[in-house]
């Protein structure tokens, strides 16, 4: 009995977890959106460094409400500039650079940017102010509009 509970709290853990993949990947990310008929959420961060960065993704990006809207609208897609991303190949390292000098050259942080499955800027949102989730996602969709 205790392993079958055990199991099933793992197994929840592991679906929640894995709720929202962020890639790092922007190529494979508007390859998949244009298989999938999605859009590209593209959002630019230094989390160690950047207390907004922190709160959008606390507030809204791992709120269950954006989760569920997310999950089969966008490919999200984390360019990560913080001491973790100094993991990460030199190969993405460079194509992260090459990423910034495209869709964030004032290297703003937070920013987001929202793409078509064609990799074309349908919106762009900097600074997060407090936003609810569903006051977020209502700037998203308002990209959808245009």
């Amino acid at each position: 009995m205790k392993s079958t509970v055990f199991t099933f709290v793992l197994l929840a853990i592991a679906i929640h977890c894995s709720a929202q993949n962020w890639k790092k990947d922007l190529p494979s990310a508007i390859k998949e959106a244009a298989q999938e008929n999605k859009k590209v959420l593209l959002f630019f961060s230094v989390p160690e460094y950047c207390d907004t960065c922190q709160k959008l993704e606390r507030n809204i990006f791992k709120s269950e409400e954006f989760q569920s809207y997310a999950s089969d609208k966008y490919v999200l897609v984390k360019i990560d500039f913080s001491n973790q991303a100094q993991d990460l190949s030199p190969e993405i390292k460079e194509q992260n650079l090459l990423i910034v000098e495209k869709y964030n050259k004032d290297g703003f942080f937070p920013f987001v940017v929202v793409l078509n499955k064609d990799s074309k800027i349908i919106g762009k949102m900097g600074v997060y102010k407090n936003e609810t989730p569903t006051q977020y996602m209502s700037l998203l969709q308002a990209f959808s509009k245009t």
